[in-house]
């Protein structure tokens, strides 16, 4: 007994010393912040990808529906065609909530300035994405200088602002929702600055970051939950000690909670609003989801999902529609070895195990709960979680450099110069196919439903009088964003792959009125309505005239617009 009091004794003094350890290691971490200039050449490098051509892929449906639309809408106190319960009606305003079940409204708010002074265009729209997009990076170069140092926070800005997933994927931020990551890195950001210097502030504005990810877009929770497990794994047997130590806090803690509420105040209220439909959806969808996704088979989606998270760190084929596929092997390839180097790391050095391994425990169950969804399992639903490699590669250069900072002997300069020349390599490969993408999209307009035939759709109904009717998703919201809501579209196909036989007997009693009829080219549907459309044509004896077939930059025909009269 008294042997295994010892080794109890002796086992909490190493716990206490690995925790002093992790502090002192922290706070060697932390350079000052006269540095923070170096942000400049990275965020530089950024917006020169981003902004080329700002236009470019064509608008995208969500892009519309989900930001652009609504903001013109309130702009002009026109109805808002956002959820039937995700609006508030206030002092004579009406002002959404949800744009869906799981995606707030903030998106909509932030773009409102930015089309009031750029008008209804896609780079309008894009303009405020791209902001948040330089936002995310800077908060990326703040948490990542503040805990690992200023070296890592260079490399891993310097990857994400070449990161063609990341650079691309702000370009069409409202289609990933994209806030969501730029609030969950501020929070981050706005966190180890509390950390460090126990400004209640900081944390307050940390509460609230983290609240208005998770408003923008349900998925921040993965990040959320991550810093949670991460906590109780790295508390170990130390965690009810640090619990007391927080609830000595409570100030402090009461001030990230009142945050954390301003955030996500919306949220709770559509929900109480509308009888809780976010959880009704996810019950809905809790085995087998609307668009075939099945929940229940968790090994098979974590194989997809770990596919998808390693072709969206080699910025491959999830980028198709951009015109081409140009995957990078050795970025996924040095994030793999990056990996190897922070777990090394953990293992060799307790005092920096926990430090080292925040974010590899951060993306692996970012990855985990990512295996159940309320639509599909899509790419574009690692948004959230794109700054991930980036701070992955960034932390482990900056650890590898201060291994051989003291090493000046021959050996240890000749290491450190080929360090610094990989490191490079690495960064001009993400710059290149960041590049190569951005020619891609210049040449071609971007493809099926990016293509840039919607503006020319616009262009050609701009002032038709006849009522315009949209036999397919992707074209209505598109359409009457860019028309400043001077277009309206009415949307008749609903959501059946296959039309049903309902559908052309509603289609037969609408031909004879002044109506145009818009479809995309055969081959080109989200939804198979253009056959059904002209053997309704047929059935009832009438002819359907193609007035317009609008074709991409490439020169490919997308969507035709028709006419039905008597033959």
């Amino acid at each position: 007994m008294k042997d295994e009091r010892r080794t109890d004794g002796q086992a909490l003094d190493i716990a206490e010393r690995e925790h002093t350890t992790s502090q002192s290691g922290l706070a060697r971490a932390h350079q000052p912040a006269a540095r923070s200039w170096l942000i400049l050449a990275p965020l530089v490098l950024f917006l020169l990808l981003a902004s080329v051509d700002l236009d470019l892929p064509g608008l995208h449906y969500d892009e519309a529906l989900e930001g652009g639309l609504p903001a013109v809408q309130l702009l002009n106190g026109q109805q808002i065609t956002t959820l039937p319960s995700g609006v508030l009606h206030l002092w004579g305003l009406s002002l959404p909530l949800m744009v869906q079940n799981h995606i707030g409204a903030v998106q909509i708010y932030a773009a409102l300035p930015f089309v009031l002074l750029g008008g209804p265009h896609a780079s309008s729209l894009r303009t405020m994405t791209v902001v948040a997009g330089a936002l995310t990076l800077v908060a990326v170069y703040l948490f990542v200088a503040q805990v690992y140092g200023q070296l890592a926070a260079l490399y891993a800005s310097l990857w994400l602002a070449t990161f063609a997933s990341f650079v691309f994927w702000s370009r069409q931020g409202v289609f990933v929702t994209s806030l969501a990551p730029c609030f969950a890195m501020c929070a981050l950001a706005c966190g180890a600055y509390w950390w460090r210097r126990q400004q209640l502030w900081a944390l307050a504005l940390a509460g609230l970051c983290a609240g208005l990810a998770i408003y923008s877009k349900l998925n921040a929770l993965w990040l959320l939950n991550g810093l949670f497990v991460w906590g109780a794994l790295a508390g170990g047997r130390r965690l009810p000690r640090l619990l007391r130590e927080l609830w000595q806090r409570r100030l402090a803690l009461l001030a990230g909670a009142v945050g954390f509420a301003l955030g996500i105040w919306p949220f709770i209220l559509y929900n109480l609003l509308s009888g809780g439909a976010t959880f009704q959806v996810i019950r809905a969808n809790e085995t087998l989801t609307f668009l075939g996704a099945n929940n229940a088979d968790v090994i098979g989606n974590l194989k997809v999902r770990f596919v998808q998270a390693a072709d969206v760190v080699r910025s491959g084929d999830h980028l198709w529609y951009l015109g081409g596929s140009f995957p990078n092997e050795i970025a996924l390839a040095a994030v793999v070895a990056a990996l190897v180097l922070l777990i090394a790391s953990g293992l060799r050095e307790r005092g920096q195990r926990w430090r080292m391994l925040l974010v590899p425990c951060l993306a692996l169950l970012v990855i985990v709960q990512s295996c159940y969804t309320v639509s599909a399992l899509w790419p574009t639903h690692f948004a959230i979680a794109a700054p991930l490699p980036a701070m992955i590669f960034g932390i482990a250069a900056g650890r590898s450099r201060s291994w051989l900072q003291h090493n000046t002997d021959r050996v240890g300069r000749l290491a450190r110069s080929l360090i610094g020349l990989m490191l490079a390599a690495v960064l001009i490969t993400q710059l290149v196919t960041s590049l190569s993408y951005l020619n891609s999209t210049v040449s071609s307009g971007g493809l099926s439903f990016h293509s840039t035939a919607i503006y020319g759709l616009n262009r050609f109904l701009e002032h038709r009088p006849e009522h315009i009717v949209a036999l397919d998703w992707g074209i209505a919201a598109p359409v009457e964003y860019l028309s400043g809501g001077d277009t309206q579209v009415e949307e008749f196909y609903g959501y059946e792959q296959t039309a049903p036989p309902s559908f052309g007997s509603a289609l037969r009693e609408r031909f004879g009125r002044d109506e145009l009829y818009i479809t995309h080219t055969a081959h080109r549907e989200a939804f198979q309505r253009r056959d059904a459309f002209l053997a309704a044509v047929a059935a009832a004896g009438m002819w359907a005239d193609p007035i317009a077939i609008v074709a991409r930059s490439g020169g490919e025909p997308m969507i035709e617009v028709w006419r039905v009269r008597q033959p």
